[in-house]
């Protein structure tokens, strides 16, 4: 099986389980592999499949949460050509209130800018939630125009729509991600312990002689 996500620990744990498996193979057709050693070469296999269950696992997460981060588009253009056809990102800046937003130059006009709005999921979810804040104290503002303050209320509905949606999905995935850095911390411990544990019992087994 190939999971191209696979850790450096479970890389190692899994080439040391083979090495095991290979000599235990060897030993059983010659008669010679302890009920000991039969016991840890099972435990072997259960635990590369384990290993590779977990990455599977991992990779499913991480590219769930990949695909949901791409899920806001820039829709960027030149402040001074208002095209984006010659745009390209140069770095990430980050607002003085959290959010990160994308930097750009525009090929045509030799000029560089940072967009106005986050450029990830998450972000966004402070930026609107930011901007409700904002539209709610034109609402109260009484010296303002009622048009102004009628129309800030028709938009603070639609974000907070927009909000109710994309909130409960954030969640989601943030407590699924703190559930997988759970179980690849417990996954570490296990590895680490089975490790020193199978180079003994690969140094006892190495040790016998097999014509």
């Amino acid at each position: 099986m190939t999971i191209h996500n696979l850790k450096p620990n479970e890389r190692e744990v899994i080439k040391l389980a083979n090495h095991f498996g290979k000599r235990a193979e060897k030993l059983i057709k010659l008669g010679k592999l302890s009920p000991e050693h039969q016991q840890v070469s099972e435990s072997c296999t259960k635990l590369t499949e384990q290993i590779y269950a977990h990455a599977a696992a991992r990779e499913v997460v991480l590219e769930r949460r990949e695909k949901l981060g791409k899920i806001v588009q820039d829709h960027a253009t030149c402040p001074q050509c208002h095209k984006n056809s010659h745009l390209k990102i140069t770095g990430i800046a980050r607002h003085e209130k959290g959010w990160q937003s994308n930097k750009y130059k525009c090929r045509r006009c030799n000029v560089q800018f940072t967009w106005n709005r986050p450029n990830n999921p998450w972000d966004m979810l402070l930026f609107m939630q930011d901007y409700v804040a904002k539209l709610n104290a034109n609402i109260d503002n009484e010296a303002l125009d009622p048009e102004v303050r009628q129309h800030s209320e028709i938009v603070v509905e639609q974000i907070k729509q927009n909000i109710l949606q994309l909130e409960p999905v954030l969640n989601q995935s943030d407590e699924e991600f703190t559930q997988m850095n759970q179980r690849d911390e417990e996954m570490t411990r296990l590895l680490q312990s089975f490790k020193s544990y199978l180079q003994i019992e690969k140094i006892k087994m190495d040790s016998w002689q097999i014509d």
